[in-house]
């Protein structure tokens, strides 16, 4: 009987059935690039949104005068990883609770980040994280003069 089966298929081949198709179907792949590329376009805008934005300062001769009575919370980073609070050495651990204090005691809630060059972002960054969490409303990030410099000792 099987042999009856196979005299039937290849008669109906032979009486002008179509050969099978084995071409890729390319149905699917284009499909899943479209599938992509609205992906693409829904996360695009996403990928330049960030809880911080920098502006740069100008400097202008009309400036508002900064008030001396206003609480500064300054911080800098020393390369050999000590952490300066408003001109006093602090320990690393108990920076968020000073922080805090000086933050809630501040009216304009401005936090002044610089570092050394050889402090790595992720120390920084960090530190803007941290100053965002304790109630930071502007975060300024200062260059210091001189500090673009490399310094050697002999």
């Amino acid at each position: 009987m099987k042999v009856v089966v196979r005299e039937r298929r290849l008669k109906k081949h032979a009486e002008g059935f179509a050969p099978p198709i084995t071409d890729i179907n390319v149905t699917p792949l284009v499909d899943i690039c479209l599938v992509l590329v609205i992906i693409f376009l829904v996360f695009a805008p996403l990928m330049y949104l960030s809880g911080i934005t920098v502006t740069r300062a100008k400097a202008s001769k009309n400036q508002e005068q900064y008030d001396p009575t206003e609480l500064k919370v300054g911080v800098y980073l020393k390369g050999d990883g000590k952490i300066i609070l408003n001109e006093r050495e602090i320990d690393e651990k108990n920076l968020p609770y000073l922080m805090e204090q000086l933050l809630l005691r501040s009216l304009n809630r401005t936090v002044t980040i610089s570092a050394d060059p050889n402090v790595k972002h992720g120390k920084v960054v960090w530190l803007l994280d941290l100053a965002r969490q304790k109630g930071a409303v502007t975060l300024c990030i200062l260059k210091r003069k001189g500090a673009g410099a490399a310094t050697t000792t002999e």
